[in-house]
């Protein structure tokens, strides 16, 4: 096969592919946008949960095909959701020694409890990923997301919850503080929806257990507009 009729068929395969002529000439950045994913009304009240906010965001990224580089921008969604913690939920055992003039941390509030769904793009040129998120562990999402710096982060443990028609991987890290009452879990899942990546992340105090209201709410998740 001549070079001329190699390049031919990796631009019709392409334009097949993404659809889009202008990304190839590089007139234009390709469009990808996730399925909006959020926790059900079922799930939010039998947790106590409730939506603390939601946000659509939009990344641009180059993508490299055939030795030529184009832009794709990949818009997001993220719903957050929150819930009011009660004094009488804390693990006393698990606190250890607080500090001098330390109070028990979390009571009444909901700052330190919270859960986040991000449904991004699983944006596929010529059959592969370019997503920036499709090669990245849990740890490392965690380190990503929550900024940790010099926290130190412990893995747990994973176990699998039912969400979307499969079931998906959750992983469980430990954020260790100067105490015991200072520690913080986090519960995160990240999987391919087909179209999408979502990701889940869950974090709270680690004086109080929070694994089944996670888990309900990772099952409970649905695509409305789907």
């Amino acid at each position: 096969m001549t070079r001329h009729r190699r390049a031919l068929l990796v631009a019709v395969v392409l334009v097949s592919t993404v659809g889009c002529l202008g990304f190839l000439t590089g007139s234009q950045a390709l469009e990808f946008s996730a399925n909006e994913t959020v926790v059900s009304d079922a799930a939010l009240d039998e947790t106590g949960y409730q939506e603390a906010g939601n946000q659509t965001v939009t990344n641009v990224i180059n993508v490299t095909v055939a030795g030529q580089t184009r832009q794709a921008n990949l818009t997001s969604y993220r719903y957050t959701y929150n819930r009011t913690v009660d004094e009488s939920e804390v693990d006393r055992d698990g606190l250890g020694a607080l500090p001098e003039n330390g109070t028990v941390p979390v009571a009444n509030t909901s700052d330190g409890v919270s859960f986040s769904v991000v449904a991004t793009p699983n944006a596929r040129v010529g059959g592969q990923s370019v997503h920036p998120l499709a090669r990245v562990s849990p740890e490392d999402l965690v380190q990503r997301f929550l900024e940790t710096g010099n926290t130190s982060v412990r893995f747990e443990g994973n176990r699998t919850v039912a969400s979307l028609g499969a079931e998906r991987t959750v992983s469980t890290f430990r954020l260790e503080g100067e105490t015991n009452a200072s520690d913080a879990v986090v519960h995160v899942a990240t999987f391919d929806a087909g179209t999408d990546f979502v990701i889940t992340f869950a974090v709270h105090p680690g004086i109080i257990d929070e694994q089944d209201r996670v888990d309900t709410l990772i099952a409970g998740l649905e695509r409305p507009f789907v």
